[in-house]
């Protein structure tokens, strides 16, 4: 299992990255709004055709610009939702298999267990469509925000409400102040930032679960124990799944058979969104015996102590990261603008928001100092993306451009299949998959073997050290799997080399 510290922290490795997209969001929004109200010849009744006209087409700038910088996003934020899959599922595993060994079990290794690769590739790529299909609507909601924004601010001047100096001001906060937000089914509404985050921490202690029980299933072990933290959430009190501080901590039956234990679901929930691995749940379990609890039993009012200080902790960071996108607002739009006096009142309200930020800095601080909370730095930092980040950064795609390029270079198949395109997932694969792209262009140019055209219309190419599928109709490389060396001795043998 996960402990509850590993669960909190997880996702945090995702903060600079949805700081890099929603930082460019604002900067490309306020720019795009701050050069339509410089024009302030066309803020009158007489030109309201031309205004319209201007907003629609920097609107479709947006959009489009953002798209683009969206895929671009996904594919970066892919492999790092990959490698905190990877991680998470590791470590449960490392953990399971030292209780098993305990009791004389030894448990199949994780890399050769494919029941649970496959329950650990399942829940990433589950967790990383979601996260996906959350980045791909704002792009429609932001360029909606972006007219809205700009026609009140037209409105009022041309109406002679406001100056044209007070409504560029309140446009740029209007922008600034509101992210962008996303809405469930349900109704429920999160900014991108907590909805992406809450995702992949509920989709990796959902993977780390399943890969638990699956694996409790094949080693023929059917207690649980749940794990335990001090600031558990406790709901209305009951004893229900949402009240995590009651069933924490104990030791649950599985199938549900058992006369001494109760049943594992029925009583944590598991599988709901309020109860056990459900969202930003921070509890784990794994395979446990009556004889050993490593878990402390808190006392009740401690608990709901703590885990009312944490939430409070939680709402003053979120404060701060508010205001700090607030003032990246604030720079971009003054260094925007041309009117002077529109300039100076951008100005004022920048050194008024780093002010504030300043206060909030020192109020956090000084309530994580009073209550014993460490201090969160990672989640404190917007835009956190240093030099050697950015370096790095435009390394990976130098390094994924030269890959595509290498395999492109192949031009055709030895079937006479044109390729055309190679996915980003490939080279994410390959990296991961220690392959490399001349293995992948021999496998198309000169297969040892061919597999059959799938329905998909995929046809796999049995190269040395890599199979690669192809689509022979659109000649797109969407995946590669390293070659195994049992199939490659079975190959060769066929074709009379060795």
């Amino acid at each position: 299992m996960l402990s509850p510290e590993e669960l909190r922290d997880i996702a945090d490795t995702m903060y600079p990255k949805l700081d890099i997209l929603t930082t460019w969001i604002t900067k490309d929004v306020i720019s795009r709004l701050v050069a339509c109200l410089n024009r302030k010849e066309l803020l009158s009744l007489g030109a309201t055709d031309k205004w319209q006209l201007m907003v629609y087409q920097a609107a479709a700038g947006h959009y489009d610009a953002l798209t683009a910088e969206i895929r671009r996003w996904t594919s970066l934020a892919d492999d790092e939702i990959r490698q905190i899959f990877e991680a998470a599922g590791i470590k449960a595993w490392e953990s399971d298999a030292a209780f098993y060994r305990s009791h004389g079990i030894e448990p199949v290794p994780i890399l050769k267990d494919k029941g649970l690769m496959r329950v650990l590739t399942d829940c990433y790529l589950r967790t990383a469509g979601e996260v996906s299909n959350f980045c791909q609507t704002i792009a429609g909601a932001s360029q909606l925000r972006f007219i809205s924004v700009c026609d009140d601010a037209h409105l009022k001047v041309m109406s002679g409400a406001q100056s044209y100096t007070a409504a560029m001001v309140e446009a740029v906060n209007e922008l600034a102040q509101h992210q962008l937000k996303v809405k469930y089914p349900s109704g429920h509404v999160d900014t991108i930032e907590t909805a992406v985050l809450r995702c992949i921490r509920t989709g990796t202690a959902q993977a780390s679960g399943n890969m638990t029980i699956q694996s409790m299933k094949d080693n023929g072990w059917d207690l649980i124990r749940v794990s335990a933290h001090i600031g558990a959430r406790y709901g209305d009190g009951g004893e229900n799944p949402g009240n995590h501080f009651w069933w924490q901590g104990k030791l649950y039956s599985l199938s549900g058979t058992s006369d001494k234990y109760p049943n594992f679901a029925e009583n944590t929930g598991y599988g709901t969104g309020d109860g056990l691995s459900g969202w930003n749940c921070r509890h784990s379990f794994g395979p446990g015996d009556p004889d050993h609890n490593p878990f402390k039993n808190f006392d009740a009012e401690k608990n709901k102590k703590a885990y009312d200080l944490s939430q409070q902790q939680r709402s003053m960071e979120r404060a701060i990261r508010k205001t700090k996108h607030k003032l990246v607002a604030l720079e971009s739009a003054s260094d925007a603008c041309t009117d002077d006096d529109a300039k100076e009142k951008l100005k004022e309200d920048y050194n008024r928001t780093n002010k504030l930020l300043g206060e909030q800095n020192r109020v956090y601080q000084d309530f994580c100092d009073t209550n014993g909370l460490r201090v969160m730095s990672d989640r404190l930092h917007t835009a956190k993306w240093g030099r050697e980040e950015a370096r790095k950064s435009v390394r990976i795609e130098a390094d994924m451009r030269s890959f595509n390029e290498t395999i492109m270079r192949a031009n055709i198949t030895s079937t006479g299949v044109p390729i055309t395109e190679v996915s980003a997932h490939v080279y994410t694969r390959a990296k991961f998959r220690g392959l490399t792209a001349e293995d992948i262009a021999d496998a198309l140019t000169n297969p040892l073997d061919l597999g059959t055209i799938r329905v998909d219309r995929s046809q796999q190419f049995l190269g040395r050290k890599a199979i690669v599928p192809i689509n022979v109709d659109t000649g797109k490389v969407a995946t590669v799997w390293p070659m195994k060396e049992k199939t490659l001795r079975k190959l060769l043998r066929k074709k009379g080399l060795m």
